[in-house]
């Protein structure tokens, strides 16, 4: 089933960044790796609705997913 999406220049020049980045075949690639981060970060959120990235055990982003 295909979908078309509305995609502003700035979102398409992001895609094509990280598809470059990625090694990504295409823009729906990079959308279908996002959507899985998303959902592994749905599973392993905070309960206040974050998500803590932790580097080096001393350095911690957290990011507000609600």
């Amino acid at each position: 089933m295909a979908t078309s999406f509305n995609i502003d220049s700035r979102l398409d020049a992001k895609l094509e960044e990280l598809k470059k980045h990625f090694g990504a075949s295409s823009k729906s690639e990079v959308l279908r790796k996002a959507i899985a981060l998303l959902d592994v970060a749905a599973r392993h959120e905070n309960a206040d609705g974050s998500l803590s990235i932790v580097q080096n055990k001393t350095d911690e982003t957290k990011i507000i997913l609600r």
